[in-house]
């Protein structure tokens, strides 16, 4: 038992070192207010997604987000692109006013002088395991 109990650091190590991001990742922006608007619920819980192999040495990995369409979230899949140089991303983002009213901004892409700008076409996509709970119809392309 000592002996099994020994060899548990290390594994912790490994097991961290694993779970930790290797991925390239464009550079962050932060969101402006005017990019929030009201929403009546924050979004659900993220789907787990498989990263495919990064399709050429330049390609940046996109996680999957939350977009607002038509009254309700839909997921959109992550996956890798090219970014535009000079380019950085805002992460999708919930806050909430002074009065309680729930704000979301989308994850929106800006170009070097900070104006916005379209998102980039995905190289690769994620895929979703499948399960019961989580089909396929429930995601946005």
């Amino acid at each position: 038992m000592t002996e099994s109990l020994s060899h548990f650091p290390w594994l912790l190590l490994l097991a961290c070192a694993a779970c930790s991001s290797s991925l390239p990742v464009p550079l962050a922006a932060r969101q402006p207010r005017a990019e929030y608007r009201p929403v009546p619920y924050p979004p659900p819980a993220a789907f787990s997604e498989v990263v495919p192999p990064q399709p050429r040495p330049d390609a940046l990995w996109i996680d999957g987000r939350w977009a607002w369409r038509g009254g309700r979230f839909v997921w959109q899949r992550g996956g890798w692109v090219v970014s535009p140089d000079g380019s950085r991303m805002a992460h999708w983002r919930i806050r909430y006013e002074p009065d309680g009213t729930l704000q979301f901004a989308e994850e929106t892409w800006y170009d070097a002088k900070l104006q916005p700008i379209a998102t980039p076409k995905t190289l690769l996509p994620a895929f979703t395991p499948p399960n019961a709970l989580t089909p396929e119809s429930q995601h946005g392309f």
